[in-house]
């Protein structure tokens, strides 16, 4: 995979084009271009290269070297990004040298590198603790560009320049190789099956380097030529957002199974069981209610078991009836206050709220009270204090940005990245709802500037796709810009691991749910098994953006009440998951369903799903879990059993 060079190597003085294009006429035989036929390393890739106006990122001593028995030949790396993000070159270009014939740097010329993000199947980095640096690009052509080697340095910095153009993920298998936009595994097809952005014209298939790091990093080669739109770039991972499914075909084989997921995950599982308030050690003995039909609950106690250091004594407990309740009206609202507006019982409310959700016209206060914007202590003078200093600080962080000067922008390209993709979800945002119908209206105005100033709060974070879907309904709600901006905030602090570039937090929820599914629908997990779907991620657009996609506004104003609520814990939204499985569990394993099979059918149920049924559901098998016997030695052990 390349050879480690002394940083202290000295260039020698002959020139090495003689020897470069002997070796590209061994590899690739006489035409001296194109791909190889199975030899080592690529010809130089596409010419019509952008500018050095596009210039985002550069170093001038980087080299490369063909063979050991070539002279490395230096010259300049850089990344140019054109369409505002969209389109993302790399680009080695050899540094002229005054001391060669004009003949022989004509000739280097040639082997100048320009290669568009989309062609880059991965990357190898190589940083040797004694010895120079070196980054290979495995092309998804099937074959690699010759070591570059950073002389000075700067690989790292290199690295962390393109993460903000294309996402790159560490193979599990060789950490020193990162896949560039990987679409070679199930998550992504679930991805890029469910478009936000506008559709690429072309049919993206996954297709291995010949010589990659590790066979592990590979995906299954088809045979056919691929098709890459320039439009792939730095979009890739959002796309599935937009409702309506194209499933993609091809790579039918050669999946692998998602990674291993970090060594807490049964932990994670006992932390979630013991939220719910169960007695301290308890676990139950098995039941008939482990198999009932499929979106049923069971009426028939179910039986609890203690364990002590020796034994175990089996009790019964019967799961809490869902209380149907209705809205909760003005005057009831009015009640939960003393006179100075001091709230009584702020669990009490909780609770009213998870079985019976708001009325319109209490909506907009009983929200700031869910998400905690408001101190429990506090008093109505004290609230309108809050939201009068809260109103200040907003205009602070909104200045921040207004006050940035076009001169100062067009050195900013962070900036201008950032507000390009949060105008271009605006637009396409929730555009059948009233506010946000006019092009030019108010709404979307709000919108865009909430998100835009969220960016300059959060900077670590700053502007995710996605977020839209979850700002929008707040401002509906809340109606005022200042009051939407911070509810919004106090729901990132909820949800901000959702939107982290390493996506463990939604790994780790999708690996809950597979505990709860392994555990409470073993009859559909042994299904998801077989067809290699217990990974799970066809629930990946519903827990992004919990559930907003999947029902109608007033229902998703519901299902929220009920999630921030937190009386089933702060994971009640992995029940709904499950019990949306489990009601259709007989469609997929009737059907003998596959990943793409289920990945459709369950983006199908958007609009179909009757929400106060599935929060039933939900809340019946959150109790059922509290109880439910785990056979393991090693889960026993986490949930405190001997």
């Amino acid at each position: 995979g390349g050879w480690s060079r002394s940083a202290s190597f000295t260039v020698p003085s002959i020139v090495m084009a003689d020897c470069i294009e002997e070796h590209w006429a061994e590899v690739n035989g006489s035409d001296g271009g194109g791909e190889s036929s199975g030899g080592e390393w690529c010809a130089p890739g596409n010419r019509n290269c952008p500018g050095k106006e596009s210039i985002k990122w550069q170093n001038k001593s980087v080299y490369i070297q063909i063979s050991e028995s070539c002279s490395p030949m230096f010259g300049s790396l850089s990344i140019r990004v054109e369409d505002e993000g969209q389109s993302v070159y790399i680009v080695w270009n050899p540094t002229d040298d005054p001391n060669q014939a004009a003949t022989k740097a004509v000739s280097n010329l040639q082997y100048a590198i320009c290669t568009h993000i989309s062609q880059i199947y991965s990357i190898r980095l190589i940083r040797p603790s004694l010895g120079t640096p070196q980054v290979i690009l495995n092309l998804r052509s099937g074959c690699s560009h010759p070591p570059m080697f950073f002389h000075s340095g700067r690989a790292l910095e290199f690295q962390n320049k393109l993460q903000e153009y294309a996402t790159l993920t560490r193979c599990d298998a060789d950490a020193s190789t990162l896949l560039v936009n990987d679409s070679s595994n199930m998550l992504q097809r679930s991805l890029h099956g469910l478009d936000m952005v506008q559709s690429s014209p072309g049919v993206v298939r996954s297709r291995a380097p010949t010589k990659p790091s590790t066979p592990e990093c590979q995906a299954e080669i088809d045979g056919d030529e691929l098709e890459w739109s320039r439009e792939i770039g730095g979009e890739w991972q959002w796309r599935y957002l937009q409702g309506g499914v194209r499933v993609m075909q091809g790579l039918r084989s050669g999946w692998k199974k998602a990674s291993a997921v970090a060594s807490d995950v049964a932990a994670s599982a006992a932390e979630l069981l013991d939220q719910m308030d169960p007695p301290a050690s308890t676990m139950p003995l098995p039941s008939e209610a482990h198999h009932h039909p499929a979106g049923s609950r069971p009426s028939s106690k179910a039986n609890e078991v203690r364990c002590g250091d020796d034994e175990c004594v089996f009790v019964e407990h019967e799961p809490l009836p869902w209380e149907d309740q209705g809205l909760i009206e003005e005057a009831e609202f009015r009640g939960f206050f003393e006179t100075n507006g001091r709230i009584r019982d702020i669990q009490k409310l909780r609770r009213r709220a998870f079985y019976g959700g708001f009325a319109p016209n209490v909506r907009r206060e009983g929200w700031k009270w869910l998400l905690g914007c408001y101190p429990v202590n506090s008093t109505r003078k004290d609230r309108e204090h809050l939201l009068s200093q809260k109103a200040k600080e907003y205009e602070a962080y909104r200045r921040q940005w207004e006050s940035i000067t076009a001169d100062q922008e067009s050195r900013f390209s962070k900036f201008r990245d950032r507000r390009h993709r949060i105008e271009k979800d605006v637009i396409r945002t929730d555009r059948s709802i009233d506010i946000f119908v006019d092009d030019n209206g108010d709404g979307l105005q709000k919108l865009y500037r909430i998100l835009l100033t969220y960016s300059f709060y959060n900077f670590d974070l700053s502007y995710c796709q996605g977020m839209s879907d979850l700002a929008a309904p707040l401002l509906v709600v809340m109606e005022d810009e200042v009051e939407a901006f911070w509810c919004f905030q106090k729901l990132m602090d909820l949800m901000e691991p959702n939107f982290h570039k390493d996506q463990n937090g939604m790994h780790t929820q999708l690996q809950t749910i597979n505990t709860l599914c392994k555990d409470l629908e073993p009859e559909l997990y042994d299904h998801l098994e077989r067809k290699d779907c217990s990974n799970f991620y066809f629930c990946f657009r519903w827990l992004l953006i919990i559930y907003k996609r999947e029902f109608g506004l007033q229902d998703v104003f519901r299902l929220w009440e009920a999630f921030w609520s937190r009386v089933r814990g702060q994971d009640l939204h992995l029940f709904v998951a499950l019990a949306i499985l489990r009601k259709h569990k007989a469609n997929i394993i009737e059907e003998d369903m596959e990943f793409d099979s289920v990945l459709k059918f369950v983006n199908d149920l958007s609009g179909r799903m009757d929400c106060l049924e599935v929060l039933k559901d939900a809340d019946f098998l959150s109790q059922e879990a509290q109880f439910r016997m785990i056979t393991t030695r090693s889960a026993r052990n986490s949930l405190g059993c001997a």
